[in-house]
């Protein structure tokens, strides 16, 4: 999708986000345009005293061309310019700093906040792009470019102010084909900003595709299929190329364009002073400020141009940015309500992703300190029921209960105190077991983690490691096997202790010798526990309190593995099935 890119509203969205105090930026921009227009002010001074020198002084400043006053003047003016830099740099920097870290923290703190079924539905590479890159294409707003900016357009307006003080018909005649300058330059800022979006696009989807290829090249080359993934990102780099060149074009090209029609004002001016020279109704000391000081009103113009370009360029990261920052958050209560028990309700419960339907009506009862275990074909809603009962996602209509209280009355934070998760796909960091493990709780001592590694039937493999508990398991734990990985998840939730556990898949990748110890570490779980677990293979749940069998999105049997056995219904042809190809 393309978005306009407008640069003043993506500065004030940036600085109303970071919630920022915007005085120091001021003061720090309201000290760099006066020492820019420092630069000025020596060719004036330069200037008044050759005209008091050459018997013409300039009215009301007969005493320019003293002795000695101009050097006093100049080392005043570099004084006082090192004093505005070093006081105006000083107060931009630091500020600019202050605004993109609190815009940071609060990014990082809305995509904490953002629902983990929207997180999940990003690719990795885009969302490391966002964070880093974009983030620091912002921080070059307000670090470098908007001070410059800002500076570069005093000096011009103080230039121009200074010479039409001195002969405005000259002056007009200097700056007349401004405005058209700054047309030609804005006409192009949509084409530009289509072009720059684009690109970024294309970057977006070329960095996931660089993650994908990048983890999953063991796979490609096993399957003769890295020639095909490369072909593919070349054809995306090519396009990359394409549309960098577009950029150039689009913002490159308006760029000399204005800076040719800024310059012609030099061949209007001579025109202009020629005619007046002719006429004689032009001092020829006005000629001589012009001389001096025409520079000091093109040069900053051009300046202007290249910020903007780089304002704009800078600004389409935030405008990406911004697109996290629209993302609906979750609605919490203003006031969270602690449920009485923990029996579970699924009441009329249906959920679309896209425009795929994934539940319709769904409502069951887990009753308190049971294990219910929810079991279908592929695709049929299981692991949705359990990102609903974590808040992943909202219900698009019905709700999920616990104790009688809606989640949205319960409220995230609580809900995550009352829940533990262990996914189907295991998520480790990069650090050692110990510290893995006890990311269930952070508080606990090193026997309580050991003892929940036992009880997950994993300190035995641990001990056999060259560091034990503290052997760093490396980036996503692809040191460990899939059994490995998926204990050391049971016991991070087991340490955890929380009184609901949800299991999605958790014998779905594992041996059979791991089955077993990971069925035998479940079957011992305290029976204050409620359980809801999701599996494929029927065998880990017939010992359930009840099975919920699910089948185009909707329950079609509940019941114990007896009772569905006997109804010959959709779990019975299920377990048939397995016990065929077992």
């Amino acid at each position: 999708m393309e978005h306009e890119v407008n640069v003043w509203a993506s500065i004030r969205r940036i600085i109303r986000r970071s919630n920022a105090s915007t005085a120091p930026l001021l003061s720090g921009l309201a000290l760099r345009v006066p020492e820019r227009c420092c630069e000025v002010l020596p060719y004036l001074l330069c200037w008044l005293w050759l005209s008091a020198a050459l018997g013409a002084p300039w009215p009301g400043f007969e005493w320019a061309g003293r002795p000695g006053w101009l050097a006093l003047g100049l080392v005043a003016l570099f004084a006082l310019q090192w004093c505005l830099a070093f006081g105006g740099q000083k107060l931009c920097f630091l500020s600019s700093y202050r605004i993109i870290e609190r815009y940071r923290e609060q990014l990082l703190e809305r995509v904490r906040k953002m629902p983990i079924g929207v997180l999940r539905s990003q690719r990795v590479g885009r969302m490391a792009d966002l964070l880093t890159d974009d983030i620091n294409r912002v921080e070059s707003i307000f670090a470098h470019v908007l001070a410059d900016f800002v500076a570069a357009a005093g000096l011009a307006l103080t230039a121009l102010l200074l010479l039409a003080v001195i002969e405005w018909r000259l002056a007009l005649a200097l700056a007349g084909l401004v405005p058209l300058a700054m047309l030609a330059l804005t006409t192009s800022r949509r084409l530009f900003e289509r072009a720059g979006l684009r690109k970024f696009a294309v970057v977006k989807s070329t960095a996931g595709m660089l993650v994908e290829f990048i983890g999953g090249l063991a796979t490609l080359r096993l399957f003769n299929r890295t020639d095909a993934w490369i072909r593919r990102l070349d054809l995306a780099f090519a396009e990359l190329k394409v549309l960098s060149l577009g950029i150039e074009k689009w913002g490159g090209g308006p760029v000399m364009l204005f800076r040719l029609i800024v310059e012609c004002g030099l061949v209007s001016l001579f025109i202009v002073g020629g005619w007046s020279a002719w006429a004689q109704d032009v001092r020829p000391l006005a000629w001589i400020a012009f001389f001096l000081l025409a520079y000091k009103f093109l040069g900053p113009l051009l300046e202007l141009a290249e910020y903007l370009v780089m304002l704009r360029h800078a600004c389409q990261s935030e405008v990406k940015l911004n697109e996290v920052w629209m993302v609906e958050l979750l609605a919490e209560p203003e006031k969270a309500e602690r449920p009485a028990n923990l029996a579970v309700q699924f009441d009329d419960v249906s959920f679309t992703y896209g425009e795929n339907p994934v539940l319709r009506n769904v409502s069951f009862t887990v009753p308190e300190g049971s294990v219910t275990a929810v079991v279908g074909p592929s695709g049929a809603g299981k692991s949705t029921l359990l990102h609903l009962m974590a808040r992943f996602h909202t219900p698009e209509r019905g709700s999920v209960r616990i104790g009688g209280l809606d989640l949205r009355d319960i409220g995230s934070e609580q809900l995550y105190g009352l829940v533990s998760m262990v996914f189907q796909h295991v998520q480790l960091f990069d650090g050692s077991i110990i510290e893995n493990v006890r990311a269930g709780r952070e508080q606990a001592c090193d026997d309580e983690v050991i003892q929940a590694c036992r009880a997950a039937r994993c300190d035995a493999f641990i001990r056999s490691l060259p560091d034990g508990y503290q052997t760093r398991v490396g980036e996503s734990g692809f040191s460990l096997s899939g059994g490995e990985r998926q204990r050391l998840s049971i016991a991070r939730a087991l340490l955890k202790d929380a009184p609901l556990l949800l299991l999605d898949e958790v014998t779905a990748s594992v041996d059979p010798p791991t089955q077993l110890a990971i069925q035998t570490t479940l079957g011992q779980l305290p029976a204050h526990r409620t359980v809801i677990m999701v599996a494929h293979r029927l065998s880990t749940v017939r010992h359930a309190d009840q099975i919920v069998v699910l089948s185009g999105g909707r329950v079609a049997e509940i019941g114990t593995h007896e009772d569905l056995l006997g109804r010959n219904g959709v779990y019975a042809a299920m377990w048939k099935a397995q016990a065929f190809t077992a």
